[in-house]
């Protein structure tokens, strides 16, 4: 009898939670494929890319299969055992293509499953009809690599491929691209000077002298109004590279003797905790320029690309403070907060004036986008949410994440369906929003 009780009382269990998900009914059979048409046809929104212009790939020695590979595949090449001087030799044209391939096979071998290489298979395969990179393979890959970049490549595989509207590239070359699609963020070099050598320097890259605190203030307010007159999208902020993401409220009293230390060195380098505190001066003396001329700020956060990174710092937590102190700052935090989801979807919800962006993070893990993208529409308001963002140089590999983004997204939107969290107009309202809508209104794109 105990034992029927307890049968019964965990089927009641089981129906009761599964109906308090249970929000919508199931729509008209077929809807799979209409939620997936939808999102593989509509144009998109793509907020974060370092394309580099097709002139200068057609000119270089990585212009065959290594395309696909000189960037995030090669992180996991050199986490498989390759030195990074022997994988440089790979990106110029002093050996033939098979003798990179004989070089490059034995760490190929070792990680050829991780995303990053699988994303670059599936480009290989959709945009050359290559399914394998290999020895039988790469020579004929190479030729059809440089054949294209003789054509209109760049349009064929940002318009009519990706169907990207516009693009939010972060490369200080603005001398490419379609004008109606590019639009671009901006970097400002405050943040890291350790040595009176790179403040002499950064003086005579700005043509104006800086000889104390209020000097350097003075040139970034300069150069922010002058990236004003030329335009820009946004602000990008890459300092989790170096540093941590805890910016703290500095006096001016305290930026201020570190500037004198600094001004004394010459050309020594102090380390990076005896700086910290004009570091952190400069990013909220930015922040007051963001908010005063409405910019919004990109934040690297997660994972770092590269090796020898100090995870810690980038734990998107840590700007807590700025988003409370900057209330009108929209703070924008960028690839999925790799491997901090949790925290990621906990700002967002919490903080108004802070959004999320997936750029990167469907081929740093596919699970995970997929895992955390379920919560984040749980959880976050969809208005903050920006899909898609290949942050690639080059167009196949960003053609390559793409469609993993779009794998990904319609299998969650479906799931979501299915499951009756949605029905399957909101789904299609939520793509829309991700991949298009919210980028265009939070970045003033038209």
């Amino acid at each position: 009898m105990n034992k029927l009780l307890t049968i019964a009382f965990l089927l009641l269990t089981h129906i009761v939670l599964k109906a308090q998900v249970e929000v919508r009914e199931l729509p008209p059979m077929g809807y799979e494929q209409r939620i997936r048409t939808y999102i593989d046809t509509m144009k998109i929104v793509d907020t974060h890319e370092h394309l580099v212009s097709q002139k200068g790939i057609g000119r270089s020695g990585m212009c065959d299969f290594m395309l696909l590979l000189h960037q995030y595949s090669d992180d996991d090449i050199k986490s498989a055992g390759m030195s990074k001087p022997t994988f440089e030799k790979l990106l110029k044209d002093s050996l033939t293509v098979l003798q990179k391939w004989g070089i490059l096979q034995p760490y190929w071998e070792k990680s050829f499953n991780t995303a990053y290489n699988r994303a670059a298979l599936l480009a290989a395969d959709s945009l050359f009809g290559i399914k394998n990179i290999d020895e039988s393979t790469v020579t004929e890959l190479s030729v059809k690599i440089k054949q294209v970049y003789q054509t209109n490549w760049y349009e064929t595989v940002l318009k009519d491929k990706c169907r990207i509207e516009f693009m939010i590239n972060d490369d200080t070359n603005k001398s490419f691209g379609d004008p109606a699609t590019m639009r671009y963020t901006q970097r400002f070099d405050y943040f890291r000077i350790n040595s009176k050598s790179k403040i002499d320097k950064l003086a005579l890259q700005y043509g104006a002298p800086i000889a104390t605190l209020d000097d350097m203030v003075n040139s970034l307010n300069s150069e922010f109004e002058k990236a004003m007159k030329v335009g820009f999208a946004s602000i990008k902020s890459p300092d989790a590279y170096f540093r941590s993401l805890d910016y703290e409220d500095v006096p001016k009293e305290k930026a201020e003797a570190v500037f004198s230390m600094i001004m004394k060195s010459q050309e020594k380098e102090i380390i990076f905790d005896q700086i910290k505190p004009l570091s952190d001066y400069m990013m909220h003396r930015m922040l007051d320029l963001a908010l005063k001329y409405h910019k919004p700020v990109q934040i690297h956060t997660g994972l770092q690309a590269g090796d020898g990174n100090y995870i810690m710092n980038s734990n998107p937590a840590l700007l807590a403070n700025l988003f409370l102190k900057y209330r009108d700052v929209q703070f924008i935090l960028f690839h999925g907060g790799y491997p901090y989801g949790g925290e990621f979807a906990s700002l967002a919800k919490n903080f108004r004036n802070v959004y999320i962006d997936l750029c990167w993070v469907y081929i740093i893990s596919p699970s995970y986008s997929e895992r955390y993208l379920h919560e984040w529409l749980e959880t976050i308001p969809a208005n903050k949410i920006m899909a898609f963002g290949g942050d690639y140089e080059n167009v196949e590999n960003i053609y390559g994440h793409l469609l993993f983004a779009k794998q990904i997204i319609s299998k969650v939107l479906i799931a979501k369906v299915k499951d009756g969290y949605f029905n399957e107009k909101e789904a299609i309202q939520i793509a829309k929003m991700i991949l298009h809508d919210n980028a265009v209104n939070l970045y003033h794109l038209k």
